[in-house]
Formats: structure tokens, sequence, C-alpha cells
């Protein structure tokens, strides 16, 4: 299962051009109601490989940056980006940063073992992480600056720029058939996941806590097979 939670930036005026250091992740709880061990995030063979930035978790369009060192600060994920600034889009979004404009990142990854109480992420598999202009996690804000939403033509400007860079979207051709299996899936996991949530629970002895658990098991199943069907669609883009 694919989940983003969010950080924070940090010092994005006191290092080289091009750079700002970052908290990727905190163990609080975000707006999505679930925590990450950061502990358990591995990030290594992310920084070893495809070490890319994005904006907004935006697989289709060309990275802004790269990673060039993670560590673990006690509670925090610590990661400094490097920005391509060749690019006018990565610019921007780096002018953005240091004008306290863009104040937010978000850890995106797969989900390798859920703890116990079905809310904490105990083990994940980085796979990118994306400058964001709303964070879910409400600690996702640089204390040392007032923070500033970006307005309206700001996100139209950032969303016209980072356009210049999709690749072709699908036709409805080969690989449909994969993708309609997937939603076909997802549909089936739904219904059950509605069932779960509606029916009476069987077993007398089950408690409210154990009910809460099973249908949330379900629900991320839900979430993982999306992620599924959004790999399928993806794939027939490329």
């Amino acid at each position: 299962m694919l989940i983003k939670a969010d950080g924070y930036i940090e010092k994005a005026t006191k290092l080289s051009e091009g750079e700002v250091d970052v908290v990727v992740s905190t163990g609080d709880i975000d707006a999505h109601g679930e925590r990450i061990n950061v502990k358990g995030i591995d990030y290594k063979s992310y920084l070893k490989g495809n070490n890319v930035i994005l904006w907004g978790h935006d697989g289709f369009n060309l990275p802004i940056g790269n990673t060039t060192k993670m560590w673990l600060d006690g509670d925090k994920l610590m990661a400094r980006a490097k920005f391509y600034l060749k690019e006018e889009f990565p610019r921007k979004i780096y002018q953005h940063i240091v004008d306290g404009v863009v104040k937010a990142v978000s850890i995106g990854g797969m989900v390798e073992e859920w703890g116990e109480d079905g809310m904490t992420i105990a083990r994940l598999k980085m796979k990118e992480f994306s400058f964001v202009s709303i964070p879910a996690n409400e600690f996702a804000l640089v204390a040392s600056k007032s923070y500033k939403p970006l307005d309206g033509d700001q996100n139209a400007e950032l969303r016209l720029l980072g356009n210049n860079y999709a690749r072709k979207i699908f036709s409805k051709s080969d690989g449909v058939n994969e993708i309609h299996k997937n939603i076909e899936v997802l549909d089936t996991l739904v219904a059950t996941l509605k069932e779960l949530a509606i029916s009476e629970p069987q077993d007398v002895l089950a408690d409210e806590s154990t009910n809460y658990r099973v249908v949330l098991k379900q629900a991320q199943v839900v979430d993982q097979q999306v992620e599924t069907v959004i790999k399928s669609i993806k794939l027939k883009g490329n």
C-alpha cells in the first residue's frame, strides 16, 4: 500500500544555492489518523538509488531535484534536497521555499508492516518525497518563518509550469483489459468493506476495538488495490 505523510522544511536560507534541509517525517498523527514509526522507514535504498524529489507526488512529471543526504535526528527523519535549477519549474519551487511560501513536504512509500493498533506504520519502504502546498500534518510548518499559503494565482502558475513536464496520457487500446480487471477487484473489495462496516459482528465475544481493527484492515486492503489500479493506468501511459 502506498502511503503519503507530511513533514516540514528547515534551514531553507542557511545552505548553498538550491539546497534545503527538510524534516521528511515525524511520529506525529496526521490528518489521516496515521503515524509512522520513523525508525522503521527504509530510506537507504531510496537514497542510493532513484533518489528523486517530486512536486505533489506527481510521478508523471520530471523530478524537481534529488536527495543528497538523509539522517535520523531523534524522532525526525531529515533529508537534504538539491533542486535542479537548470529548469524553470524547480527554480520556481525553490524560490517559493526560500520566500517562505511553500513550507511542507510529504513522504511517499510502500507500507511493509502495520502496527497492532492499525494506525501506526511499523515499517515503510521509502519511494520518494515531495514538496507540497498543503500538509496533512498539523506540525508540518517552519517555526522560524510565518506561514503564507499559496493563493489561486500562484497555484495556477505552478500547475501550468508543472504541466509542461507531463507525459502522454494513455489511450483506450492495449492494456485496458488489465485495468478493467483491477477495477473489478477493487469493486469487490469495496463491497466487502461496506458489508463489514454495516453488519453486526458474528463473534459475540468480539469487542468494539477488535471490530474496528477488522474494518480498518479491510480499508487498508482497498487502499492497496487503489494503488494497483493507479499503477496499471500509469504503466499504460508509458
